[in-house]
């Protein structure tokens, strides 16, 4: 599914004003768009090239953030309270919603949200052969690394149907961004030997694809938890390939990010490569 087919899937989802406004952009403006914002009594916000403008002409009113929230719920938000909690739900074609409202807490976590304030659809599509250059260079594992919006998804995406396509290839997709499961397909190519493990926590489903789909790589995004890391060094020493993501603007952020340190002693991953604004800026060999 491509960009322009999320987007199609997303106009669904949108209020009247708004979903006419992005249907009457050129073609080769609505396909450059990266996120979809909505704010309460605000103009509607699109961001192109990681940078966002607003709609004058479209104001969100409070009743199009209740209808658009219940129908990124399926019209069930009971059933999401999990992942409204997280702040975002994946949609149809592996698109994110990013939630925000008034947090309803237990102790100190986060239990669901009221109130609802914002909502953020950041626009998910495969770029088939978008990391073949990539794959070609590098002769190991792989770790992705860049800000927000910096292109880790579909970088890491595309990096997985390629060693789906030579290898047995396990993919931890947690958020249903990479593989955007619907009823056990696929809607991406991710490769034919692929095995994918649907909403799974990293750390629960690296160790569960470790025990019993033997794969050579596994794939997973956003390394961030102690619990990750410790996931990714049992698979590693049993001669287990990845690629995988985390959060780093910079260089001199990668080096800072403590749980890292682990990893990179481990000799886990041979390469970083850094994104910028969905192309590769830096590609260092970790020694």
């Amino acid at each position: 599914m491509n960009t322009v087919q999320s987007m199609q899937e997303i106009l669904g989802y949108l209020p009247q004003k708004l979903r006419e406004f992005l249907s009457g952009l050129p073609e080769e403006e609505f396909a450059q768009i990266q996120e979809i914002r909505m704010r309460n009594q605000k103009p509607a916000g699109i961001v192109r090239n990681g940078k966002e403008t607003s709609v004058g002409t479209v104001i969100i009113r409070s009743d199009d953030l209740i209808r658009t929230f219940q129908a990124v719920c399926s019209y069930s938000v009971y059933s999401y309270e999990q992942q409204i909690a997280e702040g975002y739900i994946t949609i149809k074609g592996g698109c994110r919603v990013g939630i925000c409202g008034s947090a309803v807490r237990d102790g100190q976590s986060v239990k669901s949200l009221k109130y609802i304030s914002s909502l953020n659809f950041r626009i998910a599509g495969e770029q088939i052969g978008i990391a073949e250059t990539l794959w070609k260079q590098t002769d190991g594992s792989i770790l992705l690394t860049g800000s927000a919006g910096s292109g880790k998804t579909t970088y890491l995406r595309d990096l997985c149907r390629l060693a789906g396509t030579y290898h047995r290839t396990a993919l931890i997709d947690e958020r249903g961004e990479l593989a955007s499961v619907q009823r056990g397909t696929a809607s991406h190519d991710v490769g034919i030997m692929t095995d994918i493990f649907d909403g799974y926590p990293r750390s629960d489903g690296i160790l569960t694809a470790l025990r019993v789909m033997t794969p050579e790589y596994i794939i997973c995004d956003e390394l961030s938890t102690p619990d990750d890391v410790q996931a990714v060094l049992q698979a590693h020493g049993c001669g287990i390939r990845f690629m995988a993501s985390c959060h780093a603007g910079t260089p001199e952020d990668f080096r800072k990010r403590p749980f890292l340190k682990p990893l990179l002693e481990a000799g886990v991953f041979q390469y970083a490569v850094f994104l910028q604004n969905g192309i590769i800026h830096n590609i260092r060999r970790i020694t």
